[in-house]
């Protein structure tokens, strides 16, 4: 094995040493004086070529709609030495051409850009040695309706699913909580609340941020057209408080009773607000004027104020027996 790795080495040192370097730096340097001379023929000479000018729109009104859609890019064809054809690829290739819609829609008689001027606008993206053969498209139009608005308060319309033991701790909050909607009078007046995209979210152990888009229609525009979604999470646990039982609209010639008087209301709450919540902060309330006439003596207990951040479970017991006397 080491004898034929000798001999290989060998035979290409014996080839190398063989070879006329002499020649061979000669015939490179031919090859790149051919190169040379060819680069300098091709920089000098005219070509045609196609370039896609991006074209950025600034100061557009929000109360407006316009007729056509504007086009993103401007398609040219111009000739020029290879030289500027290069240097068009290389240095401009992310140019754009910036159109000042506000300033044309009020300050302009005609709301379109088309003939001598546009071609003065697209010249200005150009060197001053580059012929214009052509472009596409030859006009950009301007023509708009005037907007009606309507202010409307947003709506989360996505879901939101919590890993097992926790729970939203308090209400979702938007910011902002309402938007400016563009669009015509008739459907506008179809309009109350302005809705996000439908969303997923799933497992959520901990507090979010994220950024919602609106959901869009046909001729309409939100501003903004997105916002942010605050989601405040905590593991839950167990707790109970025990609430008596009050009676309203009851005549002043009546005392009414409750058996028990209390009752006690299970329910969930985060761990971070444990300590915050008792039993003032719930009531039961019953209305004389809905169990006057029950021919039972007994009414189904119905929590009537609870913390918005809790999850309460049925009281015990579910419903009481009251006793009405005349004083």
């Amino acid at each position: 094995m080491s004898d034929t790795k000798d001999i290989i080495i060998q035979e290409v040192r014996s080839f190398f040493k063989n070879i006329s370097w002499k020649k061979i730096l000669t015939f490179l340097f031919f090859v790149l004086l051919s190169l040379s001379f060819w680069l300098m023929q091709v920089y000098r000479q005219k070509f045609e070529s196609n370039l896609n000018i991006p074209v950025k729109y600034v100061n557009v009104p929000d109360s407006i709609v316009f007729e056509n859609e504007f086009p993103e890019s401007i398609y040219v064809r111009i000739k020029d030495d290879g030289a500027a054809i290069f240097r068009y690829y290389f240095t401009r290739r992310n140019d754009s051409l910036v159109v000042d819609v506000r300033d044309i829609i009020y300050n302009s008689q005609e709301k379109v850009i088309q003939g001598r001027n546009f071609e003065q606008l697209i010249r200005s993206m150009l060197f001053n040695s580059s012929e214009l053969i052509s472009y596409s498209p030859t006009r950009l139009s301007f023509t708009y309706a005037v907007l009606r608005q309507k202010k409307l308060p947003v709506i989360y319309d996505g879901y939101i699913s919590l890993a097992s033991g926790y729970l939203i701790d308090g209400e979702l909050t938007i910011k902002p909580d309402s938007v400016t909607v563009y669009g015509s009078r008739a459907a506008l007046d179809t309009l109350h609340y302005a809705h996000t995209v439908s969303d997923t979210l799933l497992e959520v152990t901990g507090d979010k941020k994220m950024l919602v888009a609106m959901r869009q229609a046909k001729g309409l525009r939100f501003i903004p057209n997105v916002v942010e979604l605050n989601i405040s999470v905590d593991e839950f646990t167990s707790k109970e408080v025990e609430v008596p039982v009050e009676c309203i609209n009851l005549p002043n010639n009546l005392i009414i009773k409750f058996f028990p008087s209390s009752v006690k209301i299970p329910f969930f709450v985060g761990l971070k607000r444990y300590n915050d919540i008792s039993a003032k902060d719930f009531q039961i309330i019953i209305d004389y004027n809905e169990i006057k006439d029950l021919k039972e003596s007994s009414v189904p207990i119905r929590i009537t104020e609870s913390p918005d951040y809790i999850q309460t479970k049925l009281p015990i017991p579910s419903e009481v027996e009251f006793v009405l006397e005349q004083k």
